[in-house]
């Protein structure tokens, strides 16, 4: 019996490892049969990433020179996943990422609508200070909107190690690699007074 086909096929299924020991003992060594077999007894459920539970997963902390640093709150489906070094690294990273980047909100949809009338109002006097006319810094705001909302957020941010991607789209490519569902639950930032 291969440890690492059972690992394989835990972390892609979630799934307890007696009842893969037993699959591995009834089907053999083919992954994908292992896994035919266990959809077909019921076992296994087909689910899609979006409709799976995060119970799982761990807080990650950084400081920095211990007058800033952030702790983040990071969610997956199994035990097995969030014990995993892919998964550590990830949270370390990200509450790295939020000590450099101080993101208010976890996503675009939670801004707050205050956040960002306020920060829209800044922004227009700086535009009337200027000396912009009316009706150009009525355009300007309305792309200012959407900046402000993918700048305070964590996910719309440029990740930190890789800016060519966001955050987002390096959390898909570790939940690619996991086969896990991954969430940001939540986060906060320490500045020190």
């Amino acid at each position: 019996m291969s440890l690492e086909l059972i690992k394989s096929i835990r972390s892609q299924t979630g799934l307890p490892l007696k009842d893969i020991k037993k699959a591995v003992e009834e089907i053999g060594s083919d992954e994908q049969k292992i896994i035919d077999h266990l959809r077909k007894q019921g076992i296994l459920k087909q689910k899609s990433r979006q409709d799976r539970s995060t119970n799982q997963g761990g807080v990650f902390a950084y400081t920095h020179d211990n007058r800033i640093g952030a702790m983040i709150e990071l969610k997956c489906e199994t035990d097995f996943v969030s014990r995993s070094d892919i998964f550590k690294e990830l949270g370390m990273d990200l509450a790295l990422h939020i000590t450099a980047f101080n993101p208010k909100f976890v996503s675009r949809d939670q801004v707050d609508q205050d956040f960002i009338n306020k920060e829209l109002e800044i922004a227009r006097e700086q535009l009337v200070n200027e000396g912009k006319p009316e009706d150009k810094i009525d355009m300007i705001l309305k792309g200012k909107k959407s900046k402000i909302e993918g700048d305070f957020s964590l996910l719309s941010q440029p990740f930190l190690k890789d800016s060519s991607k966001s955050v987002e789209n390096h959390i898909a490519s570790v939940v690619q690699t996991t086969g896990e569902k991954i969430v940001v639950s939540r986060f906060v930032v320490f500045h020190l007074a």
